[in-house]
């Protein structure tokens, strides 16, 4: 199975830019990793919290100076001289320049972008991973340039990936609040969310005290002492948090969030959490228009013109409807599957994934699959089969509620191989065939990798067996490649078998 090679990511990071550039690279770098490739990251030294948790990850990190270092043409000398063959840019400082130096020293390189800042796109591909990105934004690309556009391509951390399957539930009022602003919170926004929430009541009865409130401090963040004076005022009980490790168990816990509109807002899309968007940065806005145009989010308006009155009203108001907070919560989930971070890493390998439902027409296509005499060996059913036999199993399968069936297509819509689930309350039994001239290439853990989480996130599955016969080694190979573990052998039809299987362990969330 051909593995990844060598990735380079430049990602800026500072006071003055956040942390979402490395934080979004660092969630590519783990599934670069996952598939068995190495990752190198640069990035300007000077923020040891950031670097810590790079190395965590077993991640080679190199920083360049930062005072008076760190410049754009320094990343590109340094990716230049790592050899690697591609590299990941992510910063509003890496413009045409920087990409057409590295693209022209060979580098094949992935520009992640926000809003078209750079004259030119000289790369193999871009990013964007917005709502409202579009292909007009990037009319200045190479003919041959990959756009991935949209939320499917929104790059989240693996501490997301146990929630893929979790269901949220809405309760009738909201009483839990989650507040997290970002790394710096510059106009200390979460003072002036504090103080309104104290103007909660919406009536002599109401008492904002039937609610509670987390709220996220970053590690820039300047403003700790004024915070928890304000905490202290607070009629809301609100419990203050650092250097938080496992944000999606916050998300988890809420019933909604007041968050900052940048790369947190596709992390809450995910948890399908209702969230009110503040506006922190000018870059943030075409996220909280967009995200409140398609009904996922509040557009909170800017944190320099913060208005508590109106806010407190706005918050109020989604607490109390738990119809627009459900409505909210089911298009966010919609929009971001999780799965971002996966399509990005087969985008750069040149393998890229489409899912759909197996269709009617497909009958056809499934029955030559299923003649390839290796298939036939592997299976546990080895007999010939014939098309009557076929056609009628296919039709049983498209009118079985519990059979789901996948198709998986490239890039250029050619199918690759099918993928075949079982369902049985909160388990699923898997069977996978790619077709003979796309082996040897990866695809069977494309399959299984995207198939499984679709499964698990639209059904009732949380655990997927897969049998498989001890001599097939391949197979074996494949599941263990895939994340699947080995259990007990088995017998299936009167013959040996090794079970692998993997599970969507779901996280505890703050109590």
């Amino acid at each position: 199975m051909e593995k990844p090679g060598h990735l380079i990511v430049c990602a800026e990071c500072g006071i003055q830019v956040g942390t979402g550039h490395v934080m979004r690279c660092l969630a590519l770098a783990q599934a670069w990793r996952r598939a068995g490739g190495d990752v190198t990251f640069l990035m300007r030294e000077g923020l040891a919290a950031i670097e810590e948790r790079i190395r965590a990850e077993g991640v080679l990190l190199q920083t360049l100076p930062g005072e008076g270092g760190g410049s754009p043409e320094d990343f590109d000398r340094a990716a230049i001289d790592a050899g690697c063959p591609i590299a990941v840019l992510d910063g509003y400082s890496f413009g045409a320049s920087e990409q057409a130096t590295l693209s022209g020293a060979g580098i094949r390189v992935l520009t992640i972008d926000d809003y078209g800042h750079a004259s030119d796109y000289p790369v193999r591909w871009v990013l964007n991973q917005n709502a409202y990105a579009t292909p007009e934004m990037y009319g200045r690309t190479n003919h041959n340039s990959k756009l991935l556009l949209g939320p499917a391509y929104a790059l989240l951390r693996d501490e997301f990936s146990p929630w893929i399957g979790w269901k949220r539930a809405i309760p009738d009022r909201a009483r839990k609040i989650l507040i997290t602003i970002g790394g710096s919170d510059p106009d200390n926004a979460s003072e002036q969310i504090l103080q309104s929430l104290a103007l909660l009541k919406s009536s002599p009865e109401d008492s904002p005290g039937d609610s509670e409130a987390i709220l996220v401090v970053g590690s820039g963040n300047p403003h700790l002492p004024s915070l928890q004076a304000a905490v202290d005022l607070c009629p809301v009980p609100v419990r203050v948090m650092r250097n938080v490790q496992n944000m999606p168990a916050l998300m988890a816990w809420a019933d909604l969030a007041i968050a900052g509109a940048g790369v947190t807002s596709y992390e809450l899309c995910y948890m399908g959490l209702p969230s009110m968007l503040l506006i922190v940065a000018e870059n943030q806005r075409r996220t909280a228009e967009r995200l409140s145009e398609l009904g996922m989010a509040v557009n909170a308006g800017t944190s320099r013109e913060f208005r508590a009155g109106w806010f407190a009203g706005e918050l109020r108001a989604l607490m109390e409807s738990s119809e627009r907070r459900a409505a909210m919560s089911g298009c966010a989930r919609e929009l971001v599957d999780g799965l971002g971070s996966e399509r990005v890493r087969a985008a750069l390998i040149d393998r890229e994934l489409k899912l759909r439902s197996v269709r009617e027409n497909d009958c056809q296509l499934l029955f030559e699959w299923a003649q390839d005499p290796v298939v036939r060996a592997a299976s546990f059913h080895s007999a010939a089969i014939s098309w009557e036999e076929h056609s009628h199993w296919f039709a049983e399968r498209m009118q079985d509620p519990q059979s789901v069936i996948y198709i998986g297509e490239n890039a250029a819509g050619e199918p690759v191989g099918v993928v075949r689930f079982q369902i049985k309350g909160e388990s699923a039994v898997l069977s996978v065939n790619v077709a003979l001239r796309f082996r040897g290439e990866g695809w069977g853990r494309e399959l299984i990798l995207f198939s499984t989480r679709d499964l698990v996130r639209a059904n009732s599955a949380q655990r997927v067996d897969a049998f498989v016969k001890p001599e097939n080694q391949a197979s074996v190979r494949l599941f263990e490649a895939s994340g699947f573990q080995r259990k007990e052998k088995e017998r299936i039809a009167g013959q040996d078998a090794l079970l692998f299987t993997w599970e969507c362990r779901t996280g505890t969330h703050a109590g």
